[in-house]
């Protein structure tokens, strides 16, 4: 019979709003299953195993990593990343130092302490956006699985649109209510291709101030001595 053996909890507050989850760390096997899944370079494979891990690490069970905005399961990712495999990773970099106008081109490492991370939220976004009394958009984050799956084979002009359709919770309009739950993908794609380009631009706005993970760490370069200080919000690297 192979022994139980206890591993420890933590509790974790979600960036959106606060709410105290409890998690455990990565086991063994799930270190297995997200290495394996860098290695495909897939992205729907690592989004798919992201998920699966996050969930298996969740005690919580009133959590669903599915509607949460994507920012909070990044934050849960990486939280569970530094209580797990380590708070300390080496990332690499480039300096662009420029003297006489060319670049000192010299390349140094940056020990990042995870456990450090730190959430960037502008409260002062306004969630309502009112064109007129008669047409309102109520908005929202969009999920981690929808701000993953924006490809690089899409168009700019697409990239934009499925993010802002994705981010429609419900709209006002001629005295009713439609909720994304109403409409397909498909249906909101075209509700924003229907809009005017100012109207498109103010929510495209909103976009635009998305919440965002970032770890701060320093380094110095090995050819110039120039010490750098830079933020960090590469997800892939925390994989590693």
């Amino acid at each position: 019979m192979i022994p139980t053996i206890d591993v420890p909890t933590y509790d974790l507050k979600l960036p959106s709003n606060g709410k105290e989850v409890k998690v455990r760390p990565f086991l063994v096997k799930e270190e297995k299953l997200l290495l394996m899944a860098v290695s495909t370079d897939d992205a729907q494979e690592i989004i798919k195993t992201t998920k699966q891990v996050i969930n298996n690490c969740l005690i919580s069970k009133d959590v669903n990593i599915d509607t949460l905005p994507f920012f909070d399961v990044d934050y849960l990712f990486i939280a569970l990343r530094a209580k797990s495999v380590g708070e300390k990773i080496s990332v690499g970099y480039v300096c662009l130092t420029k003297t006489d106008g060319i670049e000192c081109g010299g390349k140094f490492k940056v020990d990042l302490d995870i456990s450090n991370i730190a959430v960037v939220k502008d409260d002062s976004i306004e969630m309502d956006i009112a064109f007129n009394d008669d047409l309102i958009f109520r908005m929202k984050y969009p999920s981690y699985s929808v701000i993953k799956s924006i490809t690089e084979k899409d168009t700019s002009i697409e990239k934009t649109i499925k993010i802002v359709a994705a981010c429609i919770e419900r709209v006002f309009t001629k005295g009713q209510y439609y909720t994304s739950k109403d409409m397909t993908p498909d249906e909101m794609a075209s509700l924003v291709e229907s809009l005017t380009n100012e109207q498109f631009m103010k929510l495209e706005e909103f976009t635009k101030n998305f919440p965002y993970f970032e770890v701060i760490g320093s380094g110095n370069c090995t050819k110039c001595g120039k010490t750098h200080s830079v933020r960090y919000n590469d997800f892939v690297s925390f994989f590693q």
